[in-house]
This record gives C-alpha cells, structure tokens and sequence, in this order.
C-alpha cells in the first residue's frame, strides 16, 4: 500500500500521519502503577492463637495483599492524589492503552512536528476511584493531558469531547475513541485528533 511506503515527514507535509485501520488488540498495559509498602507497626499482632497470628503476618507480607488493601480504603488525606506523582513527564496519555495503541502513539509522537522522546510522555491507566478530574490535574506532574477512550464515570461530566481545554493552568484534550480503533474512512476524525496534539505543542 503506497501510504505505507512514506516516509513521516513526506506524511507531514499532507497534515496527515500513518493511520493504520482498526486492529483488535486485547492485550492492555498497566504502566504507573508502584508496588505499595506497609508498615509492620499496621500489622495486627494480637490474636487469641499462634496460628492466627502466623497466618496474618504471611498474608501481609503478599504485595498483592498490600496493594488491595490500600485501594480499597478510603482517602480522606489525600491518599488519592499521591498515586498521581509517578507521572513526571510533560505529556500524559490517560486511557486503558494496548500495546497496539501504544506503538500507534509513539509513531504519532516522533513525527514532526512532534518530535518528542520516550522521555517527553508517558501512560496512565486511571482507577476507579479517582479523585475529581481538577484535582488529578492539579496534583500530577505533567502539563499535557490526553485522555483517549473510557475513562473513570467521575471524569465524565468534566470532559469537553474533542475540545482543548486549560485546567488548574494545564492543557487537558479529552479524545473518546482509541486511535488504533480509527478506520481509514474516519479521515476527519483523525485530523481532528492530529490538529488538536500540534495546537497543544
């Protein structure tokens, strides 16, 4: 196909960027997510047998244990938005991203007039109990936002769809499809999507 043989920068030059049509990947990665400590002070150490107490300490020591512990409880000192400081790079994508969107991404980043690193971005897979949309914003460390397809029902309402917004003084693009699932009869869609990355540059 004569679209595949170009190269980026000849794509460019027709405001356009390798689009390849939908392609069911299922495979989604979890990128972000920090193993959770605890503190053996937390961990109950009374009980009325031996055996008990044997068996609590084995299970606090599972990380998968730990990690479900602290999701399930609820914050009220803002336990929320420390999960939002691994995100250190200026740009963000906010989504439940496959490795077939990803590698879409990362070709869509490095073309001009783009051009950013594996440095300048990186993935977030949002939880369900996310904080309101201002506060992730506010307390994460990127200064772009894209959110691309399904995101938490807290966000929801927050979203202006296809629109780049400024919120708590970051730029916020809020885009409901996955670029992998875009067909090649969807050109608008996907010009709409390629204008909104380079009004955001």
């Amino acid at each position: 196909m004569k679209a595949e043989e170009s190269h980026l920068a000849d794509l460019f030059q027709y405001d356009e960027i390798y689009w390849v049509p939908a392609d069911r990947g299922s495979n989604e990665i979890q990128l972000m997510s920090s193993p959770q400590t605890i503190d053996s002070n937390q961990v109950p150490v009374t009980s009325s047998s031996p055996k008990e107490n044997v068996a609590g300490r084995a299970a606090a020591n599972l990380p998968e244990t730990i990690e479900n512990s602290f999701e399930s409880v609820p914050s009220l000192d803002g336990e929320s938005t420390k999960k939002n400081n691994p995100i250190s790079t200026p740009w963000v994508i906010i989504g439940h991203i496959s490795e077939l969107e990803k590698s879409r991404l990362t070709l869509i980043f490095s073309a001009p007039p783009m051009l950013l690193s594996a440095k300048d971005w990186s993935i977030y897979e949002p939880k369900d109990d996310e904080p309101i949309l201002s506060e992730f914003v506010k307390n994460a460390g990127a200064n772009k936002f894209i959110f691309l397809g399904q995101q938490p029902a807290v966000w929801q309402s927050d979203f202006h769809v296809t629109e780049l917004v400024s919120l708590e003084g970051k730029s916020v693009y809020f885009f409901p499809r996955l670029i992998s699932t875009l067909t090649d009869t969807e050109k608008s869609l996907k010009l709409v999507f390629w204008n909104a990355l380079k009004s955001m540059i």
